[in-house]
């Protein structure tokens, strides 16, 4: 057997499968991994149960791992008191006063998913957590939250200038033009492929449209349905002043101004970043994001607790019961989150990556390189679960192959380097074994398989929409604007064809 071809795919075909057909995630990822260690040992069963073990301590052991779990704790923790002082209560009377309504609930949790900008992982935790009320109000479905924030936490994060993303992928770039001899232009080709950037575009025009319009297909529109069934709002929301709001809303903004604040704190202490000098993507780049995000956490949760003393509205044991409760919440959150881990190790040490990069080999079209690398981008983050890795593996070989390929084609070297990023960006969406697909789950309080049952039509629609209007026709030398026209009137014409306004009806 060739334990180097395509039998490396083996334990994320397995994981994946068993996880969309038995609904059971945690045996799905626990047998992804042994069917991996046997991979990676060649067949040798003593051996691949040994590797097992190590993939699952690496996990476990990992201080930027731990730091995530206690960030994703805290956070839980942090609502549950908001959510037993009335701080909750009274930040859904805020969004009743300019968002009422189910449309209004999705529009007001696609906003917020563009407020935190900065780092997908605080995304999905905090907009989920926050916003999670709300929806119940107006019969807006668990699931829907969900896609709307796993569909804004890394597009809006991968695409802003100022991000824990933009960083990594800079450096990947300059890397990679410096073999073929041009140094120190990473974060201008960066630049010039942003509006190449299909899929992260199309992903959140999409989540608009969606909001927007209230129409649905597919499984989420049967969730909308039965969400409908059981929406709590009332004809006469309480009114309340916006200093209360604002008040209530505390321990949420104080965890994204700290987190963000400490980010560039802890930037600056790198060696020679300058304030004012240094750009701010570069000093991002450098921070202690982990640490960042733990300790913004805590201030929010600290924040929540002094707000329901002094409001007289939580006691001691009150405190201790809605924290515990916020806990227990994430549970099975994170053992599925530490599972998906100990997976992407497993698949590591499978070589799964560099089997996929190796189907790059050969000659292509100019004009097809784009589309070729944005499809294998996507079937790597999906089959891996990370999209950081799906972009150290292709960047290195796929833009020196667009420079020689394309010339001195712009389209060609733009497209290719945003088809890689936009790919690993759509793979780790659809992909069940993905931590941020995980933890938007968890953030959103839905069943991880029914999070990308419900998403997965709408991530392949973005997908295929990027590549038909995106890739495709900007390689053959349409205008990216004319492009990215076509595909929002593409997206439009899609979502009115096939959606439906959903319904209440018994479920």
């Amino acid at each position: 057997m060739n334990w180097d071809g395509a039998v490396t795919l083996l334990a994320p075909v397995v994981a994946i499968g068993m996880a969309l057909a038995t609904r059971r995630v945690l045996w799905s990822l626990a047998s992804g991994a042994l069917v991996a260690g046997w991979v990676a040992a060649q067949g040798d069963v003593a051996d691949g149960l040994g590797r097992v073990v190590g993939y699952v301590w690496e996990a476990v052991s990992s201080a930027d791992n731990l730091t995530i779990a206690t960030f994703t704790v805290v956070v839980a923790a942090m609502v549950a008191v908001m959510g037993a002082s009335g701080a909750t209560r009274l930040l859904i009377a805020g969004v009743e006063r300019v968002a009422r309504g189910p449309r209004g609930a999705m529009v007001a949790s696609w906003l917020a998913g563009f407020v935190v900008f900065f780092d997908d992982y605080a995304n999905c935790m905090v907009v989920g957590r926050s916003m999670g009320p709300v929806c119940d109000r107006y019969g807006v479905s668990r699931a829907k939250l969900a896609y709307i924030v796993d569909s804004t936490a890394a597009p809006v994060a991968s695409l802003t200038l100022v991000s824990t993303w933009v960083g990594y992928e800079v450096g990947l770039l300059d890397q990679a033009l410096a073999t073929v001899g041009r140094e120190g232009q990473g974060f201008e080709l960066f630049l010039t492929a942003l509006p190449y950037r299909f899929y992260g575009i199309f992903a959140l025009i999409l989540v608009g449209i969606i909001a927007i319009s209230g129409r649905d297909f597919g499984p989420m529109l049967h969730a909308e349905r039965a969400a409908r069934s059981q929406a709590m709002a009332s004809d006469s929301p309480e009114v309340v002043p916006w200093r209360r709001v604002f008040g209530a809303a505390g321990p949420v903004l104080a965890l994204v101004v700290v987190t963000f604040g400490l980010m560039v704190q802890t930037g600056l202490q790198a060696e020679g970043m300058v304030w004012g000098e240094t750009p701010l993507f570069v000093i991002l780049g450098e921070a202690d994001v982990y640490n960042a995000m733990l300790a913004g956490s805590v201030v929010g949760w600290l924040l929540a607790v002094l707000q329901g003393f002094g409001a007289r509205t939580l006691t001691g044991p009150a405190i201790a019961s809605s924290t515990w409760e916020g806990l227990h919440t994430v549970g099975e959150a994170l053992a599925v989150l530490f599972l998906a881990w100990s997976l992407g190790n497993a698949v590591g040490d499978t070589s799964a990556q560099a089997y996929l990069a190796a189907q790059l080999s050969g000659s292509f079209p100019a004009w097809l390189l784009p589309t070729v690398v944005f499809v294998l981008a996507g079937i790597t983050a999906f089959s891996t679960g990370t999209s950081f890795g799906t972009m150290s593996i292709l960047v290195p070989l796929a833009v020196p192959l667009a420079v020689e390929l394309g010339g001195d084609s712009t389209a060609i070297l733009s497209g290719t380097t945003a088809a890689v990023l936009a790919g690993a960006c759509l793979g780790d969406h659809a992909s069940p074994i993905s931590d941020t697909t995980v933890l938007s789950a968890a953030g959103a309080q839905v069943d991880l398989v029914t999070h990308v049952r419900t998403q997965l039509p709408y991530a392949l629609l973005a997908g295929s929409v990027a590549i038909v209007l995106g890739y495709l026709p900007s390689a053959l030398g349409v205008h990216v604007a004319a492009c990215i026209a076509l595909g929002v009137a593409a997206l439009l014409a899609a979502v009115y064809t096939w959606g439906t306004v959903a319904e209440a009806t018994d479920a």
